[in-house]
């Protein structure tokens, strides 16, 4: 099946992991027929958008515990870098399942990615 993007279904949907949420955004917003390629671009949205949160989150209490705690400074920075290293263990995993054509249900992210995707 080809996709309204003119991809093949399995090139779209692997390409909208490709870079993180942005991808994820751009295919959900670009695709309107195929069921398949909304729904991997919904997940990558739930999923790398999730972890971008949290590295931002932990990056960012990382820097203000600088003024008010340093001594957590090194906790919060290793956890905002573990968050990345989850995420690109995770898009590895989804990227190369995807792309073989079997594709992944993200846990955390696939509920939610079913409720963006819309009816299939």
């Amino acid at each position: 099946m080809r996709s309204s993007t003119g991809l093949s279904s399995r090139t779209a949907a692997a390409l909208a992991y490709s870079g993180w949420w942005v991808t994820g955004v751009l295919f959900w917003l670009l695709e309107r027929r195929d069921p398949v390629v909304r729904f991997h671009a919904a997940q990558a949205m739930v999923a790398f958008g999730a972890d971008a949160l949290l590295i931002l989150g932990f990056g960012g209490l990382a820097v203000a515990s600088l003024s008010f705690l340093p001594m957590m400074f090194t906790l919060f920075a290793a956890a905002a870098a573990a968050a990345w290293a989850a995420g690109v263990v995770m898009w590895g995993i989804v990227m190369w399942k995807t792309a073989r054509g079997g594709g992944w249900r993200i846990p955390a992210a696939a509920s939610w990615a079913d409720r963006f995707a819309g009816p299939t």
